[in-house]
């Protein structure tokens, strides 16, 4: 079973894409997900208290499972929620913008706050804000806030691996924090508007959203492979969960109309690497983040 964040937003042009997106009725909260048979049930803003429904900002993203329950970054908000969907309660994140993803363990919570361009971290008790414009690497020539758009998030090996997206103005950057002395290690550059990072062993996989691409990438060397899933122009790829026999791919439509089409999550062979079954999510157009229950 899959906890998805879903949405539904008018698809903009790349020269338009920070134009505000238009506030559609189908507001979704989080999705549960089978992805043997592709049966789901949408749980909506609804089950949330009037204070928590933001008109302006409403954006559920980043999400996280952790024991029985989901947690749910939506600006400066984490949402809680059980595994039936039922609201528990909320946090407040003051000066959070656009979280995307989060990471909630015991000894580690870690978020992005993407459109302050910063990650906080707190790591057995001790809390650190990382400036992402200050990281040797970085690139620091791209004007803004929010120019490195960190969106990604995985917890491996005590290390908290991170993505800079980069906002297609230059390549995705990947670096990893290293708890047992909190020094962060650049890694490799990757792709166009990137995202996900998730690790097994040696091996980080990740999406070349802007090629449509997925990508497997010894973090080590640098060495790996990519595959093309999704023709850019039409699909977006954002959130992954690595299983024992795929990869299963969140892709969301482009350049659609509100209301108009909708998000499939792609089911991928890990030997062929070849797309086997794909399910639509009905009413919604966007997937923001995908984690396994």
């Amino acid at each position: 079973m899959l906890s998805i964040t879903i949405d539904n937003r008018r698809g903009v042009l790349k020269k338009d894409w920070r134009k505000k997106p238009t506030i559609t009725k189908n507001r979704g909260l989080v999705c549960f997900f089978n992805e043997e048979t592709g049966e789901y049930k949408v749980i909506d803003e609804n089950i949330l208290p009037d204070n928590l429904i933001d008109v302006d900002n409403y954006k559920p993203f980043g999400c996280y499972v952790k024991d029985k329950n989901i947690y749910v970054a939506n600006h400066d908000k984490i949402i809680k929620l059980d595994k039936e969907g039922n609201y528990i309660n909320y946090t407040t994140n003051e000066g959070f913008k656009n979280p995307h993803q989060i990471l909630i363990t015991g000894n580690v919570v870690c978020y992005t706050n993407t459109g302050n361009d910063k990650i906080h971290l707190l790591n057995n008790g001790r809390h650190y804000i990382i400036d992402l414009k200050t990281l040797n690497k970085s690139y620091k020539d791209i004007d803004g806030v929010d120019t490195h758009h960190v969106n990604s998030l995985c917890l491996h090996d005590n290390k908290v691996f991170f993505c800079l997206h980069n906002r297609g103005t230059k390549p995705s950057q990947y670096f990893y924090i290293d708890l047992k002395n909190d020094k962060i290690e650049y890694l490799f550059e990757y792709g166009l508007c990137s995202h996900n990072c998730e690790v097994e062993g040696d091996f980080l996989y990740t999406f070349d959203t802007e090629g449509g691409n997925f990508a497997c990438i010894n973090w080590k060397t640098g060495s790996g492979w990519e595959t093309k899933l999704v023709d850019y122009e039409e699909y977006f790829l954002r959130g992954l969960v690595l299983t024992k026999n795929h990869f299963i791919v969140g892709a969301s439509l482009r350049k659609t109309p509100t209301g108009k089409g909708d998000s499939e999550i792609l089911i991928v062979d890990r030997e062929t690497k070849e797309i086997v079954n794909k399910y639509k999510i009905e009413g919604y157009n966007t997937v923001r983040d995908i984690k396994q229950i």
